[in-house]
């Protein structure tokens, strides 16, 4: 059974319309670009859990939430990560200008990206004594577990939107944001949707910070992407949104796009469980199949969306791969890595880079590369060190990659 009306032609563009942040350095689109731009940090020492005994103590932690009551008189979930969601979806559908349609007229899909998913809200949960009873004796401790789920966060968020398209989790690890909007295409061009709210959404919490200190991926220094000195990330937390619609949707609505998805593709390395492949194969496969997917060649590119992370593997083979697929045209194309910024938003990441890709060309800057000091002979392409660039770029890649080789590419074009 379908739930949508008849696929539409490939060639369709598709439209981003709305955009939602919540992040460690600013929550809503605009106080997150100020920040971007002059390059506030968000990096602090953790306080919503005990840290004792870790090896690292800081990272990107929102200490306080914008006022929930603005989402309206609709019930909100308690989970952290779906508070997340709903904040930034409010803003992208109030960005989009979207108005509820009677359900025969539209489907409103929504497919969420997250690496940990309702993990946080599991760890939470097993603090609260009342719920290792053998009989629950209140509704709102039922929904509360359900919502410790992987998935839990995003049938939060469409339940709170009333969403009555397709409801999807997206789980690749930290190219989980790229994904998603690769999937809400995919769903718009099968006609199965008529609009997805989609991004990406992860927590900061004990597990996830054990996790990465026995990993020994976590720095004590700060986060120095693609700096000879980098040795490691630090985690951080948020969520970002977009809408997507097909741009004679947004026509037929009288919105103007923000942007367009001109391409994607994913693909894996199937090397190793966390690090990537030595020789980048999974990531330049996955950026020559997003190019050819969107139509555009190397003197295109305008501006390339780096992961990023600021460990000494990932910059190097991530440059590496930049260098092969882009050719000579590679070393004239500024790169940047925003989780200096904020540290690693794991599931939100890509989604919180896309956004910030359209920001540049909305207004005519690209923020900067915090903490670069010295330059790695194996790192040598422009990566518009510690201060944001006047420059407007039209078409744009922004790469990502995950534990168990998971890369996506993104190509994604300002509107005219």
């Amino acid at each position: 059974m379908t739930c949508g009306t008849q696929p539409v032609p490939s060639t369709e563009r598709i439209a981003i319309t709305g955009m939602g942040v919540v992040s460690p350095i600013g929550q809503g689109v605009n106080p997150y670009w100020a920040s971007l731009i002059t390059g506030a940090s968000g990096i602090s020492t953790i306080e919503r859990f005990s840290t004792e005994g870790m090896r690292v103590k800081s990272g990107g932690e929102i200490k306080v939430l914008n006022d929930l009551s603005a989402t309206g008189d609709r019930p909100l979930p308690d989970c952290r990560a779906s508070q997340f969601l709903v904040l930034a979806a409010g803003e992208a559908l109030e960005m989009a200008h979207w108005r509820e349609a009677p359900p025969e007229e539209h489907r409103l899909g929504v497919v969420i990206g997250s690496a940990l998913g309702g993990i946080g809200q599991a760890e939470h949960l097993l603090d609260q004594p009342q719920l290792a009873q053998p009989r629950l004796e209140h509704p709102r401790d039922l929904h509360a577990l359900t919502g410790a789920l992987h998935d839990g966060p995003t049938r939060n968020l469409a339940h709170w939107l009333g969403a009555n398209g397709p409801v999807i989790t997206v789980s690749t690890a930290c190219a989980s944001g790229a994904t998603s909007l690769g999937v809400a295409a995919d769903l718009l061009r099968a006609g199965t949707a008529t609009a997805v709210i989609a991004g990406g959404v992860d927590i900061l919490c004990r597990f996830v910070m054990q996790g990465f200190t026995r990993m020994r991926s976590l720095t004590r220094d700060m986060v120095r992407p693609f700096d000879r000195r980098r040795s490691g990330l630090l985690l951080g937390e948020g969520a970002g949104i977009v809408l997507l619609e097909r741009a004679s949707s947004a026509q037929q609505r009288g919105v103007s796009p923000l942007g367009f998805l001109r391409g994607y593709a994913s693909c894996a390395d199937g090397s190793h469980i966390s690090a990537p492949d030595t020789a980048g194969r999974g990531l330049e496969h996955t950026m020559r199949l997003a190019m050819r997917n969107a139509g555009v060649t190397p003197d295109e590119v305008d501006f390339m969306s780096a992961h990023g992370t600021g460990t000494p593997q990932n910059d190097r083979v991530e440059t590496s791969v930049f260098k092969k697929v882009l050719g000579a045209r590679a070393y004239a194309i500024p790169v940047n890595s925003i989780k200096a910024h904020m540290g690693h938003t794991m599931g939100a990441a890509a989604t919180l880079e896309t956004i910030m890709c359209l920001l540049a060309w909305r207004h005519g800057q690209i923020p900067p590369t915090l903490n670069y000091g010295e330059a790695d002979p194996e790192c040598d392409l422009d990566y518009v060190p510690n201060h944001a660039r006047a420059a407007r770029p039209h078409l744009m890649l922004k790469t990502a990659a995950g534990f168990a080789g998971c890369n996506a590419c993104l190509v994604l074009e300002g509107a005219a």
